[in-house]
């Protein structure tokens, strides 16, 4: 009689019901199980972060895609001790291609092989990055892969850190794995002995240092010709003139296929180098005596009619920027005429241009005014040109110049205000390398932004957390006491 009333209660409703709920609840605890272990499997994650800190751009995807040798990325430490967010980024790269392979490499337990890849013989600091394929290697060290201001820093108050602003790790390691697969680094000449600017001086060398540019000094004097490794020549705003002999010296090179980049200053006007303007005649060009002031209030920065914002015109050094939508801001230019007597074959193309309210001021030093005034040269004007002069035979390497009727734009950390402007000048000397694709990756801002929504929407978000959502639950427990009323 005992059993008879157990087995009776145990199969009574409530205890069915019961049951089932019991199994459901296993159940769903199981599903949820599954799937976490299922997704955590997965190699791709979703990137929910505001800049895609851990997502890779499609400059790298195609660089990847692109590999046919084997490329060893190794993290100098202790197994585990890695940076979570340089660890998350590397394995995309691994995920992506097969041909990238991940190490972790203990330097106590291994002296040897770090020394081997340590250029300056301060050692390898833990979180160093050496990305190696065959005998070409690249050291990435941990602060090359932050970006850090420093501006309110004071190095004697010990609560002053500099602030973290951005993440460069795509950037080098993109960077170092297309330097050590290249079969041929490009070298790039930066002219001296004319008073010119250098790369340090106006802040390009991390910028040419990423993009794998080797940079040497060229000085004229004391070469009889320019060097046979020479792939590019930079022409820095000089502020003296060429001396005859130097300028047939580059004018012989270019005729055989060279390449060169010119930037002027409002400082060294065309009168004054006689030399170097009769070089630039020979490609089709005239960089004007004149600054050139923006008459368009639109077209202009800083509320200075001297700093203009040209228009981008097309070719495919402006592509990627006009894509992006970048622009650019030039400081005092000059203007640069293209000369109607010139080769036929010559192919000079504007590349950054005034507004048709813009004028050219002759004398800027002892201009009266920012106004225009009678004797002004009248816009639009060119501000750069890309010149093209091809070949005679074919096979050979055509010539091509990018001149510039400006410096500024370079100088002064404006390139960091206007990313425009240092992604103009990388991209000239892409485009005079012959690079269809520029690499332009930009470090990701690492800076915690606030969520601000407007008053509509903290309303609707108020009424469905404070009623809506109530609500809900309250429907929802009565339906399930309805239910089992009838149990």
């Amino acid at each position: 009689m005992k059993k008879n009333s157990i087995l009776e209660s145990l199969s009574s409703r409530k205890v069915r019901f019961g049951g089932y709920a019991t199994l459901l609840i296993v159940a769903a605890l199981a599903v949820v199980i599954v799937v976490n272990v299922l997704v955590d499997q997965i190699p791709g994650k979703l990137d929910l972060t505001k800049n895609k800190i851990y997502s890779l751009s499609e400059e790298t995807y195609k660089l990847l895609g692109s590999l046919k040798t084997d490329v060893t990325v190794t993290t100098i430490g202790k197994q585990g001790s890695e940076d979570p967010t340089v660890k998350t980024i590397l394995g995309k790269y691994a995920a992506r291609s097969g041909h990238v392979k991940l190490a972790t490499l203990d330097p106590d337990l291994n002296p040897g092989w770090t020394r081997q890849y340590d250029t300056t013989g301060q050692g390898l600091g833990p979180g160093t990055l050496v990305v190696a394929s065959g005998r070409k290697f690249k050291t990435i060290g941990v602060y090359d892969m932050y970006n850090y201001d420093t501006s309110n820093y004071d190095p004697t108050n010990p609560n002053s850190q500099p602030q973290l602003t951005s993440l460069s790790v795509e950037q080098r390691v993109t960077s170092a794995v297309q330097y050590v697969t290249a079969e041929k680094n490009v070298t790039a000449y930066v002219l001296n002995g004319h008073g010119e600017q250098t790369p340090a001086t106006l802040g390009l060398n991390t910028a040419l240092g990423n993009e794998n540019y080797e940079v040497k000094d060229l000085d004229l004097l004391t070469e009889k010709t320019v060097p046979a490794d020479a792939n590019i020549i930079l022409v820095l705003a000089p502020k003296k003139d060429l001396a005859p002999e130097d300028a047939d010296k580059l004018r012989a090179w270019l005729a055989g296929g060279g390449r060169m980049v010119v930037l002027m200053d409002v400082i060294t006007s065309a009168n004054q180098m006689p030399n170097l303007a009769g070089l630039l005649k020979t490609y089709g060009i005239e960089v004007q005596d004149v600054v050139v002031v923006e008459g368009d209030q639109n077209r202009i920065a800083a509320q200075n009619p001297l700093f203009v914002i040209p228009s981008l015109e097309y070719h495919d050094i402006l592509s990627a920027l006009r894509t992006n939508k970048y622009d650019l801001v030039l400081i005092g230019a000059q203007a640069v005429q293209t000369l109607d007597l010139k080769k036929k074959s010559l192919k000079v193309e504007p590349l950054l241009t005034s507004s048709a309210k813009s004028f050219g001021k002759r004398d800027i030093a002892n201009a009266k005014s920012a106004q225009r005034e009678p004797g002004d040269l009248p816009g639009p004007f060119t501000l750069a040109v890309a010149i093209t002069d091809p070949a005679p035979n074919p096979g050979a390497q055509d010539t091509k110049l990018v001149v510039v009727g400006d410096v500024k734009f370079l100088q002064s950390g404006l390139p960091l205000q206007v990313p425009g402007n240092g992604d103009f000048f990388m991209n000239s000397l892409g485009w005079l390398k012959g690079q269809t694709e520029n690499l332009s990756i930009r470090p990701k801002s690492m800076q915690q932004m606030r969520l601000s929504i407007s008053n509509l929407w903290a309303l609707l978000l108020s009424g469905i957390v404070v009623i809506v959502l109530p609500l809900l639950i309250l429907g929802s427990g009565f339906v399930v006491w309805m239910r089992r009323r009838h149990l």
